[in-house]
């Protein structure tokens, strides 16, 4: 049963796997300067059974908590919006993270300790998945990811992976590898279009890359991409984490080069900045939309800013629209002509976390007047968004000439392909990077 309430997609339906808790989220946000996140479900002790119906017990409390207006993890979340939720009374899992070790054969600059120190899990990784799958614990559009410290340190990973993939076929199956290492398995998976691979690189030579990820390994990564590139020629995802150190303009070059040299333009590219950042500076800011920029010249379509950097970017884009600087909004322009959304009316695609952010919460929005039609989403169609704003079936696009705005950053491609190939001008699908 749906009801008003506030909440967000993870505490309904997302479960984070540790070595040592279980958490609601992976989110990092900043409240009153203070960095908070990955909301912890609950701790596990060594050899303790993890409980289905206690997952559910405490996801509820927090729920109930959070309306009663009590001081909680949550509290000052941007992802936290009123809506119409459903009761948690069962586990409907939507997104699981396996994060399940922190062996890694990395030790980078901007990891939390939580991924790093070589913990194993306190628990039965292969019996907890497999209550899950007996119970009826997962959607039928669920996504995994494999990640933690390094998926393929993680005992028996390549048993698992395809056990589970075969049971529960998830919708996406994402793994997070550094890349030192090569699988075969992750080759066929990739083939196979079973999964798809990111790996970060955060550097344009080989003296950042060891400041950065603690490793030599820079051209192994590089050829190991190239190897799975050759064999899979899809489903790779090459991400650079703005930190410390990477993000001038010699480094940037760099990385694009060695893109170049590797023959991996046709992957796609996922820009990040360190979790630890509350804001980014102007070079930051510049730098980032120069990458963004350059690396849309190989893959225009897959080639996206991440929940980590985008709320930075927003921020400084607001400040900058506030401040009236004509010369730098030109700037902006040259990269998305954000000005033609004033006093447009728009339909979004995609009524998930991303969607109801947009519609809640996005100054650019507000700023230029932009009135939303209605929403887009295959798997909730018919059913109502906040202030009562409907959600349709992709066909209904086809009756309008609206602009159309893309609110999915790991399905970007997918949905703009669909849209093309429905016969849709590609002209009235807008960049979405600032909004």
């Amino acid at each position: 049963m749906k009801k008003k309430k506030i909440s967000c997609t993870a505490l309904q339906s997302s479960i984070y796997l540790a070595p040592d808790e279980l958490r609601h989220c992976c989110k990092r946000f900043f409240y009153k300067g203070e960095m908070k996140g990955d909301v912890q479900i609950f701790p596990v002790k060594k050899n303790e059974e993890i409980k289905i119906e206690n997952i559910i017990k405490e996801k509820k409390k927090l729920v109930k908590e959070i309306n009663q207006k009590k001081v909680t993890p949550c509290t000052g979340c941007p992802h936290l919006v009123l809506d119409d939720w459903d009761d948690i009374e069962n586990l409907n899992i939507k997104h699981l993270s396996i994060e399940a070790h922190s062996v890694c054969s990395m030790k980078c600059t901007y990891c939390s300790d939580v991924y790093y120190g070589g913990k194993k899990p306190n628990y039965d990784l292969k019996k907890i998945l497999k209550d899950f799958t007996d119970n009826n614990c997962f959607s039928k559009t669920v996504d995994v990811a494999w990640g933690g410290g390094e998926p393929l340190l993680l005992e028996n990973f390549e048993t698992l992976i395809t056990d589970l993939t075969n049971k529960i076929k998830p919708y996406s199956n994402m793994i997070y590898s550094n890349a030192i290492k090569y699988s075969k398995v992750i080759e066929s998976f990739l083939k196979s279009n079973r999964a798809k691979l990111t790996t970060s690189i955060d550097a344009g030579n080989l003296e950042t890359f060891k400041r950065i990820r603690g490793v030599r390994g820079f051209e192994r990564v590089f050829e190991n991409l190239k190897k799975y590139n050759d064999a899979a020629k899809k489903n790779i995802i090459i991400k650079y984490i703005l930190t410390d150190g990477n993000y001038d303009k010699e480094n940037i070059d760099g990385f694009l080069s060695k893109i170049k040299e590797y023959n991996l333009e046709n992957c796609s590219f996922q820009i990040s900045a360190d979790f630890k950042f509350e804001n980014i500076n102007q070079e930051a800011f510049d730098n980032a939309l120069y990458l963004y920029k350059n690396l849309k010249e190989f893959n225009n379509l897959s080639t996206f800013f991440d929940y980590h950097l985008k709320p930075k970017v927003k921020k400084h884009i607001e400040n900058i629209l506030k401040s009236k600087n004509e010369k730098m909004i030109t700037n902006l322009n040259t990269l998305c002509d954000i000005s033609q959304l004033k006093n447009s009316n728009v339909i979004i695609w995609g009524a998930g976390d991303t969607g109801r952010e947009l519609m809640t919460k996005s100054f650019l929005l507000k700023h230029y007047n932009v009135n939303i039609n209605f929403f887009v989403d295959k798997y909730k169609a018919d059913q109502l968004m906040y202030n009562n704003l409907k959600i349709k079936k992709p066909n209904e696009i086809k009756k309008f000439n609206s602009p159309i705005i893309i609110a999915s950053t790991a399905f970007n491609s997918e949905i703009y392909n669909e849209i093309i190939a429905m016969g849709i001008k590609k002209t009235r699908i807008i960049d979405s990077l600032f909004l």
